[in-house]
Order: C-alpha cells, then sequence, then structure tokens
C-alpha cells in the first residue's frame, strides 16, 4: 500500500513491470544488452546525431535541421518533464516500492519515476528525427521503444512511466517540427558555426 501523498501504483502497473522485469531470469546477455541501453541511451543518442550531422554527404542538410529539430523537441520534452515531476506526487520506483521483488540492474538514486526523462526524450528525439526521412524516424522509434522498455526491464521505471514519457516526446516532437520556420535562425547559426553550406532550394522547398 502506497504512503499517502504518493503517486498511486496501480495494478496496471504491479502486473506488467513483474513481468517485464522478470524477463531478467531467462538470459544473462539479455540483462547485459537491456542494462546498457537503459543506461547509457543518452550517449547512444549522441552519437546516432553525430553521425547524421557529420556522415551522410548526399543528404547531410536534411539529417542535420532533423538532428536541431530533434535536439529541440527532445530539450522541450524534458522542461514539460521537469513542470510534471513538480506538480505530481513522489511515485517510488519500482526497484524502492518492490525490493524484494524487482530485480535491479542498473543503480539509480531513489527520486520520484514519474513521468520518465529517458522515454521523454527517446521519442521527442524519434520524431524529430522523421524529418530526415521516414526510414530514419522509423529506426529512431524503434530505439525509442527499446528504451522505455530497458527502463521498465531493469526495474527503475514503471510502465505508466514510460507510456506518460511517451506521450510527452511525442507531444513536444510534434509541436517542434509544426514550428520548425521559427527555428531557421538556429539552422543558420549551426551552418555558419560549422561552415556549411546552406541549401539554396531551402526556402522553396520547405
Amino acid at each position: 500500500m502506497a504512503h499517502p501523498g504518493t503517486f498511486p501504483i496501480t495494478r496496471f502497473d504491479l502486473h506488467w513491470e513483474r513481468v517485464i522485469n522478470g524477463w531478467t531470469q531467462y538470459s544473462p546477455l539479455l540483462d547485459h544488452v537491456g542494462a546498457v541501453i537503459a543506461k547509457y541511451a543518452p550517449e547512444i543518442w549522441a552519437v546516432i546525431f553525430l553521425l547524421l550531422w557529420f556522415w551522410p554527404p548526399l543528404r547531410q542538410n536534411r539529417a542535420r535541421r532533423a538532428v536541431v529539430y530533434a535536439v529541440v523537441a527532445g530539450v522541450l520534452a524534458l522542461a514539460i518533464n521537469v513542470v510534471i515531476s513538480h506538480l505530481t506526487p513522489y511515485r517510488p520506483r519500482p526497484f524502492v516500492y518492490e525490493p524484494s521483488v524487482i530485480h535491479q540492474l542498473v543503480s539509480h538514486k531513489a527520486d520520484t519515476s514519474f513521468p520518465s526523462d529517458h522515454a521523454a526524450g527517446s521519442f521527442a528525439f524519434a520524431v524529430g528525427l522523421f524529418y530526415a526521412g521516414v526510414a530514419d524516424g522509423l529506426w529512431a522509434l524503434l530505439f525509442a521503444v527499446a528504451v522505455a522498455l530497458a527502463r521498465v526491464f531493469v526495474g527503475l521505471h514503471w510502465p505508466t512511466d514510460v507510456l506518460a514519457g511517451a506521450v510527452v516526446g511525442l507531444v513536444a516532437g510534434f509541436v517542434v517540427l509544426s514550428l520548425r520556420r521559427s527555428l531557421e535562425w538556429l539552422v543558420q547559426l549551426l551552418y555558419r558555426i560549422f561552415s556549411i553550406q546552406p541549401e539554396r532550394r531551402y526556402l522553396r522547398r520547405r
């Protein structure tokens, strides 16, 4: 039973947390992969952004714009999460709420679990990367789903934590893409910083 004043843990959360976290009993390799994704998702996203920024010469400007939009969307999503976390009661993480049941694979401080910053940022990034192309957006979305599942898998978040984070990320991503014209100054500033030749036909095609 949760202490009065804390965010409630639903039956849905209890059931699916135990199911997904229970997968830790089957494969050491799965445990390792899940722990890496859950712990190092921000670093993995950073590598993805660097590759999209510097590597693809045939579509580099569109990919670079997608990186800008994705990062801005991620920052917006995290800002929204900060507001939500301050407006909602403390919610104990699974490894705090059920220490004898949950297999905790990644260490974490016992702060509030709602909503998931990793899920919010990942889904915001994924939506932003759809600007680079449908294929880019789809694999980014698949990775965002993997990050959300991994955070539940390792015992750090309840399923509704990552679902709420995903909603925040999706909203932030769509807002940024819909307002991308207002970010043109940022794109051009980064182009100047990195000595990138701007697209001549971008203003007509967007």
